[in-house]
């Protein structure tokens, strides 16, 4: 079974990405860093923020080419 989408989960402080591969993945690293999963699913990214509110990473959906 292939993957059907692809997430990169980015750090602030330049600690490299991730790539997330398939929603089930996806799922154990928002439980994992504390990011909004639906807001990845539905808008395809979301930010990290800090107790201040300052963002720290984010994850966006990678859009591939023929991919719907």
């Amino acid at each position: 079974m292939a993957i059907s989408k692809l997430y990169t989960m980015w750090f602030q402080d330049g600690e490299g990405r991730t790539l997330i591969k398939g929603r089930t993945q996806l799922r154990k690293f928002s439980k994992r860093y504390d990011f909004n999963l639906n807001e990845v699913i539905s808008n395809g990214e979301t930010e990290m923020l800090n107790v201040d509110g300052d963002v720290v990473g984010g994850v966006f959906e990678i859009k591939r080419q023929g991919a719907q």
